[in-house]
């Protein structure tokens, strides 16, 4: 094959000299930065400021949302990246959408993650959910500015006050555990988890906590059946005890769960007892249900809960509502 002369002549034109028409169109910048923009235009685009106690970021693709004055990361406002054509919300505009749906569920395409709102479908014949749908758009999320704005960065503590342990919704939480070492755990909706918001593949299991937030959100739904079943009645006091609690009434809530017990002192029944459960045996010494037999008679001196008290004329007793019930009636 004969190439033309002209060819390299052309070649060795000023069409390809690098301060040639297309050259100077590009301006002066080094070979391989056609994409970079002018040091000269940078500050036409970007700009940082201080409102309303945030620092805000300004740039040409939108506003980040940078650090409060007391260090909290805000996440970023919503904002759309042109070469995927997706719009990220902020961390609070994901939890915003959370508490709007019946449920949710979260999805990862290889690069990104998205929260989507699911809705219940019931049946006419039930009043529990028979399937749940998708609905509403997919919202494009950093899963780091959803944990921002649940507070990772500065986790609560737990509190007991008056008897109660409480978890707020949409909260991280850090305790120390049995190990002497600090653990995290997630109060999310109405449940009490071990891992971090849309861990996808980074978590890393932690089994103090997960043995943590599964021992809170069983008391927070009233599930002592199949807690007594995992864990022993030593245990389950050992761990009530190590939380603040002390005999008697007391409630675990968790977000919008909550649930009363009554722990007592006699270590050879059960260690938890339901609200309801205490009242029925309670309303029954009251009302003398409990002493009906015979060999009872008013006037005489039973002992209950290592107290004594004397039959009334009904064969009931009067006793303090809040009392040990569970210790022994003789």
């Amino acid at each position: 094959m004969r190439i033309n002369g002209n060819f390299f002549n052309f070649m060795n034109s000023s069409f390809f000299n690098r301060s040639s028409m297309i050259s100077r169109l590009l301006g002066s910048r080094n070979a391989g930065s056609v994409n970079m923009p002018d040091r000269s235009r940078v500050n036409q685009y970007s700009q940082t400021y201080m409102k309303d106690g945030v620092l805000y970021h300004k740039r040409n693709q939108g506003v980040s949302k940078l650090y409060t004055r007391e260090g909290t990361l805000e996440g970023t406002r919503r904002r759309r990246y042109p070469h995927e054509r997706k719009t990220f919300y902020s961390g609070q505009e994901i939890l915003d959408a959370i508490k709007k749906y019946d449920g949710y569920m979260l999805g990862y395409d290889g690069k990104t993650a998205y929260f989507q709102g699911t809705k219940n479908i019931y049946s006419n014949t039930s009043r529990y959910p028979v399937e749940s749908r998708p609905v509403g758009e997919k919202m494009y999320f950093n899963p780091a500015d959803v944990n921002a704005a649940l507070g990772i960065h500065n986790p609560k503590q737990m509190s007991v006050k008056d008897n109660e342990v409480r978890f707020d919704s949409y909260s991280y939480y850090q305790f120390q555990g049995r190990d002497g070492k600090n653990h995290r755990v997630l109060s999310m909706g109405s449940s009490l988890r071990s891992y971090t918001f849309a861990d996808f593949n980074n978590y890393t299991y932690d089994k103090e906590a997960a043995n943590y937030a599964d021992f809170g959100d069983r008391l927070s739904k009233n599930s002592t059946y199949g807690l007594e079943q995992d864990y022993s009645q030593k245990e389950i006091r050992s761990r009530l005890e190590e939380a603040g609690i002390q005999n008697g009434f007391f409630t675990v809530t968790v977000g919008g769960n909550s649930q009363t017990y009554f722990m007592s002192q006699n270590e050879k029944v059960g260690a938890l007892f339901t609200k309801e459960a205490y009242d029925r045996r309670y309303n029954m010494l009251v009302s003398g249900q409990t002493f009906h037999l015979d060999k009872f008679q008013p006037g005489q001196t039973v002992t209950v809960g290592g107290k004594e008290y004397v039959l009334n004329e009904h064969k009931g007793i009067d006793i303090e509502y809040g009392a040990e019930v569970y210790l022994g009636v003789k």
